[in-house]
């Protein structure tokens, strides 16, 4: 009886104790009672790598009203790993004000009116106990850098905000994306720098949300972009040194729980990486999401990831080409497209940056486009993009050029000509001649042949005055196996490529229409033989 009249009054005392809490509540559910607690996130790493040390260096803070008495948190103040955690000593009471005030600090990039996908979250957060922007900087123990690889990542973004029954830890950059779709992991893309000034990318998965861990999965450092064209030297003996059958390799891993029966493959593209690594890249309509996707990997192996387009409710990605370390994507809605920019080496950690200082708005569709450089007659470096309205037989291709000389990230384009075509390349390339700056297109087309369709390649080449093609200068009836059979098969009507590898090597790619879930994507090569 005397141990029962205690735990009552234990329950009584507690009872009281959550009444006066809630009596002294705000209109936001904040109080003015509070205790102090030791908020404590750990910095992890994936397998492979290690965090020797770190420091966050607090730049901007909100706290919810009356969490903070003391002003134990200020701008200046500097948190120091230590056991693998960062510790934060403010009390827990939610409130809208410091999420709004978060939510403003990290506004999204996918679209103006998409807010928060700069977190693992990726999504705008409701109520937050407590949020900092700060620097973090990490040394990190990698395969490459065995002595510590020291980064600083700016303006990183760490917040808490308690449920009922979790306490998520938010984690981002607000120069950071989200950029894996939603079959993908929780991860963020951050943006550093070394102690030498060079670009690096990493990697942040959120632990989940009853885990106060963040882990560093992948860090990389870049080189310096390539962002001109590979030259092809004599582009009409290989154009007609291309073989006319083509070479089958599947693409296995294709990710994503994607219905077939809406959604197909639309572009296709090669890049090679630094370290020699040929990625295959699809750009796949997802009539089902609210974003299309880009799907890419090595061409090698099962390892592939799918990251979303950037604009919402725009699933009609088209044609790609890739120009140095970068891929271009139109995407299209009944009148008008965006073109958008891709840095490739995101890749080595698998992620895929949107280059947000580049937008191509435009008036028309934009069923595929191709891209190089080249140097006019005075010696002036440019950008030439062309872009295709589809319209079967009324084809209209208008052609786009800008300055290269601040790069193509920051290349601001301007229509200066257009030209009609009967025919509607789902799938073509711009390439430049070494020696004579002399820019040719290579049309892929799959016409309709009673049951099956035909795959044909022409070349052309680009007057740089007039901005128009004229007649074909060669065609090639080329042949094309695997994949479905019949009009699902391999074919230029799907994912079609011109792709010049920095040896000047040119191949010509397509892929079978559809991918499933566990299955393998058939695609087909055809690469010039030796030219002497």
């Amino acid at each position: 009886m005397f141990e029962m009249k205690k735990i009552l009054k234990r329950l009584f005392c507690l009872a009281i104790a959550v009444v006066m809490l809630m009596s002294t509540a705000g209109a936001e559910g904040t109080s003015t009672y509070m205790a102090y607690r030791s908020n404590a996130v750990t910095i992890s790493a994936a397998d492979g790598l290690g965090i020797v040390s770190g420091t966050f260096v607090i730049k901007d803070l909100s706290i919810t009203n009356g969490q903070d008495p003391d002003g134990r948190n200020y701008v200046g103040q500097v948190h120091t790993l230590e056991n693998g955690e960062f510790t934060f000593s403010v009390g827990r009471s939610a409130s809208e004000s410091v999420a709004s005030w978060f939510n403003s600090k990290i506004s999204g990039y996918n679209d103006p009116s998409v807010n928060g996908d700069r977190t693992t979250f990726d999504q705008t957060a409701d109520d937050l106990n407590f949020a900092f922007v700060g620097d973090l900087n990490l040394v990190v123990d990698t395969a490459d850098d065995p002595q510590g690889l020291s980064v600083t990542f700016p303006d990183v973004v760490i917040a808490q905000g308690s449920t009922l029954f979790r306490n998520n830890w938010w984690f981002g950059q607000r120069s950071g994306q989200h950029t894996r779709d939603s079959d993908g992991p929780d991860t963020v893309l951050a943006i550093g720098s070394t102690t030498e000034g060079r670009t690096v990318y990493a990697s942040f998965l959120r632990g989940g949300n009853e885990v106060n861990e963040i882990s560093l999965e992948a860090i990389h450092v870049v080189e310096a972009a390539a962002d001109s064209a590979n030259k092809v030297v004599d582009v009409k003996n290989k154009f007609a040194a291309l073989p006319i059958d083509g070479v089958q390799s599947n693409l296995e891993g294709f990710p994503g729980s994607y219905d077939p029966t809406v959604n197909h493959i639309q572009g296709y593209a090669q890049y090679d990486s630094c370290d020699h690594t040929r990625y295959s890249i699809l750009t796949h309509s997802v009539g089902t999401a609210p974003y299309a996707h880009i799907v890419a990997g090595p061409k090698t192996g099962s390892d592939k990831w799918g990251f979303k387009t950037y604009l919402q409710n725009w699933r009609h990605p088209g044609g790609v080409q890739v120009m140095g370390d970068y891929l271009l994507v139109p995407s299209e809605q009944d009148a008008s497209a965006h073109i958008a920019l891709y840095d490739l080496r995101s890749l080595a950690v698998k992620e895929l940056r949107r280059v947000e200082t580049f937008d191509l708005a435009v008036s028309h569709k934009a069923g595929a486009l191709g891209i190089t450089s080249y140097e006019d007659k005075n010696g002036i470096e440019y950008y030439v993009m062309i872009v295709a309205h589809l319209d079967g037989e009324n084809t209209v291709y208008h052609v786009y050029r800008a300055l290269a000389s601040n790069g193509i990230e920051n290349a601001r384009f301007s229509e200066v000509g257009s030209f009609e075509s009967d025919k509607d390349f789902q799938g073509f390339g711009l390439i430049t001649e070494d020696g004579t700056n002399d820019i040719y297109m290579i049309g892929l087309w799959s016409p309709s042949e009673g049951v099956i369709f035909a795959d044909y390649a022409y070349l052309y080449q680009l007057n740089t005055e007039t901005w128009t093609i004229g007649e074909a200068l060669q065609q090639i009836h080329m042949v094309s196996v695997g994949g479905m059979a019949g009009m699902m098969g391999v074919h230029f009507r799907y994912g079609a490529n011109v792709y010049v590898a920095d040896d000047g090597t040119l191949t010509l790619s397509a892929t079978e229409r559809n991918s499933v879930l566990g299955s393998s994507l058939a695609t087909n090569d055809w690469i010039p033989a030796i030219v002497n």
